[in-house]
């Protein structure tokens, strides 16, 4: 038997982000649209890491443990 799998990559481009300083760190506003597809909030925790080409990755805590698990009803861990 033979399987295909489609893979669609969707880009979405939310404009600038001003950085803000903040006591002894730095802030980037993250797009409210984003929050609310991933239905986090203040206090939930996200996963960012640098790619080869030092681009930002971020991603909620629920995705990126199904990502590196390939769990479908991960729960977050905070």
């Amino acid at each position: 038997m033979i399987y295909s799998v489609m893979v669609i990559k969707i880009n979405f481009n939310f404009g600038k982000r001003k950085i803000q300083k903040v006591g002894y760190s730095f802030l980037v506003p993250i797009p409210v649209y984003w929050i609310k597809n991933f239905n986090i909030g203040q206090g939930d925790s996200l996963k960012i890491e640098m790619l080869n080409d030092h681009s930002l990755r971020i991603t909620s805590v629920l995705q990126a443990r199904q990502d590196s698990e390939g769990t479908e009803g991960a729960t977050p861990t905070n």
